[in-house]
């Protein structure tokens, strides 16, 4: 496999969610895809960094950060809701000039667009009825806050999290990158429309999939998405067989 082929996607969580969602999906790419998961401070092997509250400057770090590592590479970001799909999209805007970087496409799946309205009814202060409510908003429910060891633990970057996107200012900025949106047909969370609105943050090209399941469906019916990814990006590859 030629490297200089190799397309590396940078895939950003959900918020409350870790880089391990996305540690199985290499078993299932081309050889041409290779899935770099992100890990965001304050979970899993990043549980002892303090989280991020403000989401600039969450991806000032992980622009920084790709940006070195990735030098003279080809990139593609994925993200998934809100946190993960806007967060990706901010360091694309910090990263889509740099020379030493060629960076192909967006995908932003069940997610809100950075100019949507975003009103949760989310209340950061109690936090049993901040668990409740997102699990009724997205169907997303962490056992471990069952236990309160685990729940005292990890609540500071799960409200982290949810700053980062309930703070997060309207923006109607555009990127000069190709953006693919995905929603999901059961979700009731983020609808076909929100989804339509990443249109509007590109200049370049706009697609719109449907794929099965409910908001979370990545975790439990991720083949639909990869199906995805693999189709938009191998189109870039070149002298692929």
């Amino acid at each position: 496999m030629n490297n200089e082929n190799m397309i590396y996607l940078m895939c950003f969580p959900f918020g409350g969610g870790g880089a391990s969602v996305y540690s199985e999906w290499n078993e299932k790419m081309p050889s041409e895809i290779e899935v770099v998961p992100i890990q965001l401070a304050g979970r899993e092997r990043e549980i002892g960094e303090d989280p991020f509250t403000n989401l600039h400057k969450a991806a000032d770090h992980y622009a920084r950060v790709i940006g070195e590592k990735y030098a003279n590479k080809r990139l593609a970001f994925l993200g998934h809701c809100f946190l993960g799909s806007t967060l990706a999209f901010e360091v694309i805007k910090r990263l889509e000039n740099d020379p030493q970087l060629k960076i192909e496409h967006l995908f932003a799946s069940a997610a809100y667009s950075p100019s949507s309205i975003r009103e949760y009814g989310i209340d950061l202060d109690q936090d049993d009825e901040f668990i409740n409510k997102v699990e009724e908003l997205t169907g997303l429910r962490n056992e471990a806050f069952n236990i309160p060891e685990l729940k005292e633990l990890l609540m500071p970057t799960f409200k982290a999290d949810f700053q980062m996107d309930m703070e997060y200012p309207r923006s109607h900025e555009v990127i000069n990158i190709p953006i693919t949106g995905i929603y999901a047909k059961s979700d009731t969370f983020v609808s076909k429309h929100e989804v339509e609105q990443w249109k509007q943050h590109t200049s370049k090209d706009y697609n719109l999939y449907e794929v099965e399941g409910e908001h979370m469906y990545l975790i439990d019916k991720a083949e639909s998405v990869l199906e995805v990814i693999e189709k938009s990006l191998l189109n870039y590859v070149e002298g692929r067989e």
